[in-house]
């Protein structure tokens, strides 16, 4: 039942290094092309369901190479 789904990935700095609305593409690990170095990212997710009603989350990813 998802309508809409926007995501966002940010680095330690809050520069956004990846954003999607397909829910079929996931995030590489890359941003411009280019393997970042392990770490910590900040996700956040905007979901819009098929009865209109929206839901909001945010949470962290540890990216390991």
């Amino acid at each position: 039942g998802i309508k809409n789904i926007k995501l966002f990935i940010y680095n330690q700095w809050g520069e956004k290094v990846f954003e999607t609305n397909n829910i079929n593409k996931g995030w590489d690990g890359t941003y411009k092309g280019k393997k970042l170095n392990a770490g910590v990212f900040a996700w956040y997710a905007e979901i819009e369901f098929l009865d209109d009603s929206k839901i909001y989350r945010k949470g962290n990813v540890t990216l390991i190479r």
